[in-house]
């Protein structure tokens, strides 16, 4: 379930460190790296942390062939298949995205991301013949996909691939299961989707959002609320010329081509953030502002605006 963490670095702000050094636990998960820092005196167990990513990456990767979402992949269509209390959560608010976005979240578009080389299967670096983006078009939506409590039926034979979802999910479950131990002080980060809870030894938590241009990052705090971001200058391919990237606008069938460098969203919950994020990427700066107004979500666009980059804030000071 490979999906390229953009671009978000953690500021653990200077002074205050001093006071007391986070424990720090690192992993491997869901293709990428994790990192969680805990303050105070209770400690969180890195086997619990690795045991949930587990039921997790088997829930909803598209890497391995006997997850839950390969399976339903594999199935035929028209056949109802039993999915779990978790994945049929996913699918149903990835649905409701699919209606607030008009279509720019759209985990149902698998077969144009493998089409492009962006998925499972692995790098391209051609464009693929029009013929075949045609078909794979035909054959990707969410809206294709009927679920019920406990099964799910695909009408059309669709690919769906939740990473543009299940990774912020990821970062939630993580984070519950750190409560839990009693922990108020921490933060999460899986593969550049964070969640911050309470302080940085009474200071906010601040990540700094990567610029296209090289400048220095901007920072952002958080305040028990998570970030993430989506942006076309980590993972693409150039072919004649022209610069293909692994945001797919799901209207067309192709990668996303507009004025947005990158879209940073805060909310309370990762899975949200991480959607939100990644649709946005897809519409361009004029939706996107629409859409963080009548969400009334906290954003933070960069657009290239006559080859300069030109910084948007919505709902953000």
């Amino acid at each position: 379930m490979r999906k390229y963490g953009l671009i978000l670095i953690l500021f653990l702000l200077g002074g205050c460190l001093e006071k007391e050094n986070p424990d720090v636990i690192n992993g491997e998960s869901m293709g990428t790296r994790y990192s969680v820092n805990v303050l105070g005196d209770k400690r969180v167990s890195q086997e619990l942390i690795d045991n949930r990513l587990v039921e997790i990456n088997d829930i909803f990767s598209t890497w391995q062939e006997d997850s839950e979402l390969s399976k339903l992949n594999r199935a035929s269509v028209g056949s109802w298949v039993s999915v779990s209390g978790e994945l049929h959560k996913i699918l149903k608010t990835s649905k409701e995205l699919y209606r607030q976005t008009e279509g720019y979240f759209d985990p149902g578009i698998g077969r144009l991301i493998d089409l492009w080389g962006f998925g499972a299967k692995g790098g391209r670096t051609e464009v693929p013949q029009r013929e075949e983006i045609s078909n794979a078009f035909a054959q990707s939506s969410i809206q294709y996909l009927m679920i019920e409590p406990g099964r799910a039926k695909k009408t059309k034979d669709i690919h769906i691939n939740l990473s543009a979802i299940a990774k912020g999910y990821a970062v939630d479950e993580i984070a519950r299961l750190i409560k839990e131990s009693g922990v108020t002080n921490f933060l999460v980060e899986i593969g550049g989707e964070v969640f911050a809870s309470g302080t940085n030894n009474g200071d906010y938590w601040v990540v700094g959002v990567e610029r296209p241009d090289n400048k220095a990052p901007i920072g952002l705090e958080l305040v028990d609320a998570s970030i993430a971001t989506s942006g076309n200058y980590r993972n693409f391919f150039i072919w004649e010329g022209a610069k293909y990237i692994h945001i797919f606008n799901p209207t067309t069938g192709l990668p996303a081509n507009n004025d947005l460098a990158s879209v940073s969203v805060i909310h309370p919950q990762s899975a949200m953030s991480d959607a939100y994020a990644t649709a946005m990427m897809a519409m361009g700066s004029s939706r996107a502002i629409e859409l963080a107004k009548k969400m009334k979500l906290s954003v933070l666009l960069m657009a290239i605006k006559e080859d300069n980059v030109e910084i948007i804030k919505v709902n953000l000071p």
